[in-house]
């Protein structure tokens, strides 16, 4: 997979505001004169255009000097050795690739693309793959739950578990070939499933099961 080498720079920038209309300053602040300490560093890097052409760009920031806001500036366009590329590839970039590229039965196949369309990419696609942590995987199956449970659909146990090993099955793919050194999919908690409760066999919940039997 070939990675382009993508355009990007720092910058420097605060919280003040326009005392007239509440509006942030941001780069423009009058007090962000060379040599001061004030605001923060950030950086930002345009990445190549998604497969619909659309712009991708990522924005990074708090860095207290512009020697430290260079340097991860530096780390995300060149990765170090055995990265292979991964300081420039976002998840999404790479779980296309790991499905575009899998050797398996067709049905196997759609069901990771749908993992993948519907949940994966949504929510941590735009993550660049060597930035990625337990704590967003995490967030994402929060995320999925609680959107169901809003919708009134809950999803089940089952569902979250097999999009758990998609992902899983597709970051173990990315440290095979050197893009990672660790699979947060495989730490993450996800919701249990309900047990049945176990009831006593009384003799009315006998009746009535009987009375069901009968009656179909």
């Amino acid at each position: 997979m070939t990675i382009s080498t993508c355009a990007g720079g720092v910058y420097r920038r605060c919280g003040c505001l326009y005392p007239e209309t509440g509006n942030p300053w941001g780069r423009s602040c009058p007090k962000l004169l060379p040599g001061r300490r004030h605001g923060s560093w950030y950086l930002r890097l345009e990445l190549p255009a998604d497969l619909d052409g659309g712009r991708r760009r990522i924005r990074r920031g708090g860095f207290a000097t512009r020697k430290a806001a260079e340097e991860a500036l530096a780390r995300l366009r060149t990765p170090s050795a055995g990265d292979a590329g991964a300081g420039m590839l976002t998840v999404g970039d790479w779980l296309s690739h790991w499905i575009a590229t899998r050797n398996r039965a067709a049905g196997t196949v759609r069901g990771c693309t749908g993992h993948v369309r519907l949940y994966l990419s949504p929510y941590l696609g735009k993550l660049l793959l060597c930035e990625l942590s337990l704590a967003h995987v995490q967030a994402m199956f929060t995320a999925i739950t609680r959107h169901h449970e809003a919708l009134g659909k809950p999803m089940s146990p089952t569902t979250l578990v097999r999009n758990r090993a998609t992902l899983h099955t597709a970051l173990n793919a990315a440290i095979r070939q050197g893009l990672l050194t660790d699979n947060p999919a495989s730490r993450v908690e996800l919701p249990g499933a309900r047990r049945p409760r176990a009831v006593v066999w009384t003799a009315a919940r006998v009746g009535a099961f009987r009375f069901l039997i009968c009656d179909r």
